[in-house]
């Protein structure tokens, strides 16, 4: 397993994180877009990549959130599925092996159909990104993506079968579902695990701080990912008004290293 970060996307803050992970021992940075990946640019990537290169540092994943690929809008789809094509292009130009995304939602469609849909348009880009050298993790609960529940990743398996998760145990749990029969169970589809702390009082979230100061059972989720002999990157995500930036993003970053050591032999 190797611990990496999500960095920030602009490039002053690309170089900065790209510094902080050489100087500490961090082995990926993550760069996520949302509806904004529309204005990044090939010129834009080629100097992240120079800046990773100075620095020593390395890519681990691209993730492209928020687009729906399966629309029925014709014309939402297809600049989505554009900007999908965009993102294995700009994934392998930084030397990522992963690419986080979305299935694509139809909001009124049931999930056999959902699931049906995806295995008509996805195909062709799991072929593209597997040329390309890496392994699409499909994202969960938000986004445009229909997946809900482990069933729709099941679904999707029996028809598109080199595809993997994307786990988030916090992400799971807040949307009121078990994250570690996931785990156990699936532990060989994961593709790409991201380590967020969620702390809970009176049912409610309440911070998001370094990991071992909040209520996922982070014993329990290394347990079962040395079970299923997982290999990818822990990939950790500040998140939340407090943690996600100065002065505790980067205090968040090396406690939650720290404490995610122990687990890995």
């Amino acid at each position: 397993m190797k611990i990496g970060f999500i960095a920030n996307n602009d490039l002053g803050g690309v170089q900065e994180d790209a510094r902080f992970a050489a100087e500490h021992g961090f082995e990926g940075l993550e760069f996520n877009y949302w509806g904004d990946f529309k204005d990044l640019t090939f010129d834009t990537v080629s100097k992240m990549r120079a800046i990773l290169v100075e620095h020593g540092a390395k890519a681990s994943a691209l993730g492209l959130w928020g687009w729906n690929h399966t629309s029925r809008d014709a014309a939402e789809r297809k600049t989505s599925l554009e900007m999908l094509d965009r993102a294995i292009r700009f994934a392998q130009h930084l030397e990522a092996s992963i690419l986080i995304t979305g299935g694509g939602h139809i909001k009124d469609a049931s999930p056999e159909e959902n699931a049906a849909e995806f295995a008509k348009v996805f195909p062709p880009y799991v072929e593209k990104a597997r040329v390309a050298g890496l392994k699409i993790a499909l994202y969960p609960v938000h986004g445009n993506s229909f997946f809900t529940t482990i069933s729709d990743y099941e679904r999707v398996w029996k028809l598109v079968p080199d595809v993997g998760i994307k786990l988030d145990p916090a992400n799971i749990k807040h949307h009121g579902d078990e994250y570690l029969p996931i785990l156990r169970d699936y532990g060989h589809r994961i593709a790409h695990m991201h380590i967020k702390e969620h702390l809970y009082m009176d049912g409610k979230l309440v911070s998001q701080p370094a990991a071992g100061m909040g209520d996922i059972e982070w014993g329990k989720v290394f347990a079962f990912l040395h079970e299923h002999h997982y290999a990818g990157y822990l990939s950790i995500e500040p998140h939340g008004s407090m943690w996600s930036r100065p002065p505790l993003r980067r205090k968040m970053l090396l406690l939650t290293q720290r404490y995610i050591r122990q687990f890995i032999a």
